[in-house]
């Protein structure tokens, strides 16, 4: 596995001329907090989440107000998705030509003006319009953040921190699917986009103010960070380069695999709760037990990583989510067992989302740290677009609720091989 560079420091500029223009940038910042980065980085990607997710729960209440069937919103799910992996693809190259605090800051202003301007949508057409602008936002945002978050810690760190700082995708999602039925109840469905533009955008300044230009530092004592050189590769072919050819195909196929089944739940469940006797302003709840879920996965995440490895906690996640979507498809149970059981699919598999994001981060040398995070995240996200299409396809062929959840469990223990390959691999010695 080819490892990033360990560079001491602090180092004499003289005798290390490509720090000079990264020391430069951060002396213009000030003096910057590790904490805060991390907790704005965190911030940036909670809102993500919340943003990502907000059609989902938002659907049922749009489908009876417009008086449309559930599969219409096939094309506002896909059309988010899409958006996110053009983010996803794009994240690495605008942070490298912006820098990667302009990176954020444009991608937040992005997707916090797209969700306000989809409160103002009046058909499907505009919908699935604004939902791609806004997900390219997202998209951007993610790679950026964690790879930024990342390269401010010590390398022994780095998989924890980017657990952490992505775990604000499933909180994100928990806080929205939380609050989401309340705001629709109280004061309607487009309050939903109105919070989820609002409270970004007042992320902004602190944006601005407190995070460095500069993608990685050597500003901070007796500690050791990744500084790339300027002759380092940091296209997609880098990522394919000697032995991490076999590790990157395969962290991309468990990723494709593991973002199909999870989208798919985060847009269509609220719709299909209904079938397991949900009312529509119930199924919000849903959504909410799916994130928190896996935000107790993600918490688990972080120790279980640091103490078995992130590659083998995962095989045994999307291994208990693929259990726990069989019981929810196969067995009768009460709304509170139903929502049990949802919340341990989301802590299999949003565990899964998260930890290949950190298993990118660790596997690729800082100068192709925010593409390697970008490309994997955006072939999970080409799943993410196929996931809702086949369940609008299975709803629109009146296939049974029950027998559409249950083929969920068929890419998860792929996934729950691929990942196992990974690992194997990972353990040769290269």
């Amino acid at each position: 596995m080819s490892q990033a560079s360990q560079i001491p420091g602090p180092r004499n500029p003289a005798t290390n001329s490509h720090a000079i223009p990264q020391q430069r940038a951060l002396d213009q910042e000030g003096r910057i907090s590790r904490w805060d980065l991390i907790v704005i980085c965190f911030l940036v990607v909670f809102f993500d989440g919340f943003d990502t997710t907000s059609i989902g729960f938002v659907a049922p209440t749009l489908a009876r107000e417009w008086g449309l069937p559930a599969p219409a919103f096939t094309p506002a799910f896909v059309a988010t998705s899409m958006g996110a992996v053009l983010g996803y693809m794009i994240s690495g190259p605008l942070a490298r030509r912006l820098g990667s605090r302009r990176a954020i800051f444009c991608s937040v202003l992005l997707f916090a003006t797209g969700s306000m301007a989809t409160a103002l949508v009046a058909s499907l057409p505009s919908l699935a319009i604004l939902r791609l602008i806004t997900g390219v936002g997202l998209g951007v945002t993610l790679p950026a953040a964690v790879a930024l978050a990342s390269a401010y810690c010590p390398a022994r760190h780095r998989e924890v921190i980017a657990i952490t700082v992505t775990a604000g995708i499933g909180l994100g999602s928990a806080f929205g699917g939380m609050l989401g039925g309340h705001l629709i109840a109280e004061y309607g469905w487009r309050s939903v986009f109105c919070l989820g533009g609002l409270l970004p955008a007042l992320l902004l300044p602190f944006i601005w103010w407190r995070l460095p230009a500069a993608t990685c530092s050597n500003n901070l004592p007796g500690q050791q960070f990744d500084v790339p050189p300027p002759s380092s590769e940091t296209s997609i072919r880098a990522l394919f380069r000697g032995s991490l050819a076999l590790p990157t195909t395969l962290l991309w196929s468990f990723s494709f695999l593991i973002f199909i089944t999870v989208y798919a739940l985060y847009f269509w469940l609220p719709i299909l709760l209904l079938d397991f006797h949900f009312s529509p302003g119930e199924t919000p709840a849903g959504i909410a037990f799916l994130s928190i879920g896996g935000l107790l996965g993600a918490l688990l995440l972080i120790p279980l990583s640091a103490r078995f490895g992130a590659a083998r906690v995962l095989i045994f996640s999307s291994l208990l989510g693929a259990a726990a979507i069989a019981v929810v498809a196969a067995i009768d149970l009460t709304q509170q067992q139903a929502l049990l059981g949802i919340a341990v699919i989301g802590a299999g598999l949003l565990a899964g989302t998260i930890g290949q994001s950190a298993i990118a981060a660790t596997l690729y040398p800082a100068a192709a740290r925010t593409t390697g995070i970008g490309c994997a995240a955006a072939v999970g996200r080409i799943g993410s677009i196929l996931g809702p299409a086949a369940g609008g396809l299975l709803l629109a062929l009146q296939r049974p609720t029950r027998e559409i959840v249950l083929s969920a469990c068929i890419p998860v223990l792929i996934a729950a091989v691929a990942i196992a390959a990974f690992h194997a691999c990972q353990r040769k010695p290269s």
